[in-house]
């Protein structure tokens, strides 16, 4: 039995990358299907894989009704052991079922690591899509043996990605990070674009920042926006984002247990938002009192919004009504405002 390559699956693949080198001979005895016993295959062993936590129960009722429909890849350690080399999970949930062997695809110890790391990206290619986390592992697997230029044009669609350079820079500079990243990648709690960010930091400068994605529900937006004010504030006051991070402010916001966490992350972010925009926090808090004044600040149906980061010269002000009358009121409530000093100190330049 002929496994993933052959001469139809090349004409069909197009443009996609060859299991072998040109010139490269293939070993007779390569993909040599046979039933190999489970408790000699090292399920700790795989290099090519990304180990998953995720829950494998609808893997196991498959396996239990209909038996293996793709035999997984094993390489041979030349210790009586194996190697896996694509097919964890189907390998993982037939132990779990009390299989004592499986058929599977042997490889020789001599076959080549480039070899083994094709088979297990086309193993996995088009039965389901990449995790971040494992488009990050593929990337840096893949520059161990080709340029980027091929790693971007031929293997990112593969991973479900766009053919970019600047998107493969993005998954190499992630890829770097330090393990605890990894787990947020995994659990898609850190974004892309963020990881690539925080790989340019220094060490101690992530290190102070890991506990803050921890625990923090920030999407990619929040994600971005704290590392833009992180890094101005140390621009700003000649200091590392570490010290930044290890003000007792933060620090308490951090660790208020009276809180959840997204009132931790919505103080914290105030808290810096205020070091970064000192003039214009201080210009919302002095709007807010007047509004307040006023009777304005949580009105049910009137809504007075300054310019935006006041500046210029227009307030925007939003009515709700349900018929004349009441329109009729609300604006003989508003002219009577308007005579107040208190709504001309508000809306004057």
């Amino acid at each position: 039995m002929r496994l993933l390559h052959n001469k139809a699956w090349d004409r069909a693949s197009g443009a996609w990358p060859r299991l072998f080198k040109k010139g490269e001979k293939r070993n007779r005895d390569v993909d040599r299907v046979q039933n190999i016993r489970l408790r000699a295959v090292d399920l700790d062993d795989h290099p090519f894989i990304v180990a998953s936590q995720a829950d494998f129960e609808a893997l196991k009722e498959s396996l239990a009704v209909v038996g293996l429909l793709n035999p997984p890849w094993l390489r041979a350690k030349g210790d009586g052991r194996w190697q896996v080399v694509a097919g964890l999970k189907r390998l993982r949930a037939a132990v779990s079922l009390g299989w004592e062997s499986v058929p599977a695809a042997s490889l020789p110890a001599d076959t080549p690591d480039r070899r083994c790391l094709l088979i297990s990206l086309h193993d996995n290619a088009f039965s389901r899509r990449f995790t971040l986390s494992e488009q990050v592992f593929w990337a840096g697997k893949l520059s161990c043996y080709f340029p980027v230029s091929k790693i971007a044009e031929d293997f990112l669609p593969l991973l479900g990605l766009p053919p970019s350079l600047k998107f493969l820079q993005r998954l190499l500079s992630a890829g770097t990070l330090e393990d605890p990243w990894h787990l947020l990648l995994a659990q898609e709690r850190l974004a892309l674009t963020a990881a690539a960010r925080l790989a340019l930091w220094q060490a101690s400068d992530r290190a102070a920042a890991l506990p803050y994605f921890q625990t923090l529900p920030l999407s990619q937006s929040k994600q971005e926006e704290l590392l833009d004010w992180l890094e101005l504030l140390a621009r700003r006051e000649g200091a590392s984002v570490a010290e930044i991070l290890s003000r007792p402010e933060l620090a308490a916001f951090l660790e208020d247990h009276a809180k959840n966490s997204q009132e931790k992350a919505e103080n914290i972010r105030c808290r810096l938002k205020a070091w970064v925009f000192p003039r214009l926090v201080a210009a919302q808090a002095a709007f807010d009192q007047g509004l307040a004044r006023l009777g304005l600040k949580q009105h049910p149906r009137l809504r007075l919004s300054p310019p935006p980061a006041f500046e210029g010269p227009d307030f925007h002000l939003e009515i709700r009504f349900r018929d004349a009358q009441e329109l009729q009121n609300l604006l003989q409530h508003l002219l009577h405002l308007a005579k107040e000093k208190d709504f001309s100190e508000l809306t004057s330049p």
